[in-house]
């Protein structure tokens, strides 16, 4: 797994690659930690390359969500494989974890230029 963060438009950028399981989990909770640490609360999880979100990856994602709501921030997520969207919907998810299937779309719902949708079809 692979992660890289980016700060643009007053929103924080996760993007994933590669397989979030058990092994990878502690990663992605650190580098969002370490943004909240430094007052970041809104997040867009690029998951277009993920290739497998297991169930301490959701876990991990779920805590992290918890974390930014409390701050009064959000997540939204861009571009993932079908596989996981069907993992949000499977889990009942989509609510938390909107779809968009742009950056500028997903900013502007996070900023509240566009209103909070449910997930991109």
């Amino acid at each position: 797994m692979k992660i890289e963060t980016h700060r643009r438009d007053g929103v924080a950028t996760v993007v994933v690659s590669g397989d979030v399981d058990s092994r990878d989990k502690s990663q992605v909770g650190d580098a969002v930690r370490a943004l909240l640490a430094q007052g970041e609360t809104r997040f867009i999880f690029d998951f277009e390359k993920v290739t497998y979100l297991g169930s301490s990856g959701v876990s991990c994602l779920v805590s992290v969500r918890r974390d930014a709501v409390a701050r009064s921030g959000a997540i939204a997520v861009l571009n993932p494989p079908a596989i996981i969207r069907k993992v949000f919907r499977t889990l009942g998810l989509e609510k938390e974890f909107p779809v968009y299937a742009t950056r500028d779309e997903a900013v502007m719902a996070l900023t509240g230029a566009l209103p909070a949708k449910g997930p991109a079809r």
